[in-house]
């Protein structure tokens, strides 16, 4: 898809359609050799379990949620396994670890009916190697990788629209191909570490140390999350970190790209979190601050502050986060219907009416946040989350949709058949009943349910 990704705005739609059909050979190669790497690293693990098993007292690989250590920070009653197992190690001079986990759902994205795929059966997986090199003055230093395969869509796309049985390509269904087109090999993470009891660095991709999110994931994509978690915070940062523990104490800031793979323009982001860490609660503040994403006409304006707080009773988990948000396109001139990246099916991608200097708009503000409550059990979870989203009032005719404030209800369970295998679902139900893509009704739910096997 390198093709997509040209600078010409002006690419037609012969051009972009000829671009797509020159990415199968890639996706289907790609996936050859993903499958491979998982083979082998299955038989691995495999022929290491024993002494797996003596490290950890059998103790799986991955945690409940099947997403590797995917929550944004690690919660005080389950850690993610790379921040567990690192802090394990430590009387062992080195060591290599590697996670799998494995996947087949159903699912049913009726927010994204209008696009013709949005009940499908689907297959993914997850690799975690990591290796860890103990100090003797109680440093460690590790390498950590985090890879997920994923099933990628039929190439047949649809991308028409239907004018009395004479087929059209519809420029808005074009400019939602990003959303869908997924490689098949992803860079979650991968980085290098050096940690003692008060301080941390990391170099390379990382989980973005803005914010704390307690409760488990249960996709690649991680959409079953709050709406301020998929629509504005990063889940991913490349760059380079720096934390600080004394005590109670946790400070943290990175200077990063400021988006979730190599940066497209020249300026930096930095995000930064300071709070309070106790043995049954967690507090603090976060912010990042950057110029925006991509370059020119297509840049985009992305940045946000928020607070965020957690408290641990028995098996119970209650969290919470709030974020005031600035987003939108930064210059005039460019039609979001040429978008050929992610575009949001929220319509957060337009442009402010109010010039704020010569040839730079006003960035777009709202502010959300949630309420979760999730129980921990030996064998199962559940977790229920409600939030909200109050976009800024644009009163823009093109996309009215815009301005309606998101009410999202989010419903989690998942139960251990046994220490290997789980059965996960996620329901969500947000606002809906109203004109969106191509003028169809919004239809605010979506559901998933599937299987998942972790080695």
């Amino acid at each position: 898809m390198a093709c997509l990704f040209s600078a010409d705005m002006a690419m037609s739609n012969k051009e972009r359609i000829h671009c797509m059909k020159d990415s199968v050979l890639q996706k289907k190669l790609t996936s050859f050799l993903t499958i491979i790497a998982l083979v082998a690293c299955c038989l691995y693990v495999a022929s290491q379990r024993g002494l797996a098993q003596e490290h950890f007292g059998g103790t799986p690989n991955c945690d409940r949620s099947g997403t590797i250590y995917n929550y944004n920070q690690p919660t005080l009653l389950f850690s993610p396994p790379s921040e567990r197992r690192l802090l394990s190690l430590r009387k062992d001079p080195y060591f290599f670890d590697m996670g799998v986990v494995m996947r087949g759902y159903h699912l049913n994205d009726a927010r994204i009916q209008w696009a013709g795929h949005e009940n499908t059966m689907g297959a993914e997986g997850i690799l975690t190697p990591s290796i860890v090199i103990n100090q003797r003055n109680g440093g460690q230093w590790s390498c950590h990788g985090e890879f997920y395969i994923q099933d990628t869509l039929n190439d047949n796309y649809y991308i028409g629209s239907v004018n009395h049985n004479n087929f059209i390509v519809s420029e808005e269904r074009l400019s939602y191909l990003g959303n869908f087109n997924h490689s098949p090999f992803e860079v979650s993470q991968l980085n290098i570490r050096y940690r003692d009891p008060f301080f941390e660095f990391r170099a390379g991709k990382f989980v973005s140390p803005f914010g704390n999110y307690h409760t488990p994931l249960m996709n690649n994509r991680r959409w079953d999350a709050p709406f301020i978690r998929t629509e504005s915070i990063l889940w991913r940062d490349t760059g380079f970190l720096f934390r600080f523990t004394p005590s109670v104490f946790d400070a943290c800031i990175a200077i990063t790209n400021g988006c979730e793979g190599n940066d497209t323009n020249s300026m930096k982001a930095i995000t930064g979190r300071v709070g309070l860490n106790f043995p049954h609660a967690k507090f603090g503040i976060s912010g990042m601050y950057q110029d925006g994403i991509g370059s020119e006409e297509q840049k985009e304006y992305k940045r946000y502050a928020g607070v965020d707080g957690m408290v641990r009773f028995g098996n119970w988990v209650l969290s919470s986060e709030i974020i005031y948000d600035e987003y939108g396109l930064r210059r005039p001139g460019f039609d979001p219907e040429q978008i050929f990246w992610t575009r949001s099916i929220y319509y957060r991608q337009i442009h402010h009416h109010r010039t704020v200097s010569r040839g730079r708009l006003a960035p777009i503000t709202g502010w959300g946040g949630y309420v979760d409550l999730t129980y921990h059990h030996h064998s199962w979870f559940f977790s229920i989350n409600y939030g909200e989203y109050h976009p800024e009032k644009l009163r823009n005719p093109d996309y009215p949709q815009h301005d309606i404030v998101n009410r999202r209800f989010l419903v989690k369970f998942g139960w251990d058949f046994t220490k290997h295998l789980q059965w996960y679902n996620a329901v969500i139900i947000e606002t809906g009943d109203y004109k969106a893509q191509l003028g169809r009704s919004r239809r605010g739910y979506a559901y998933m349910s599937g299987v998942k096997l972790e080695i």
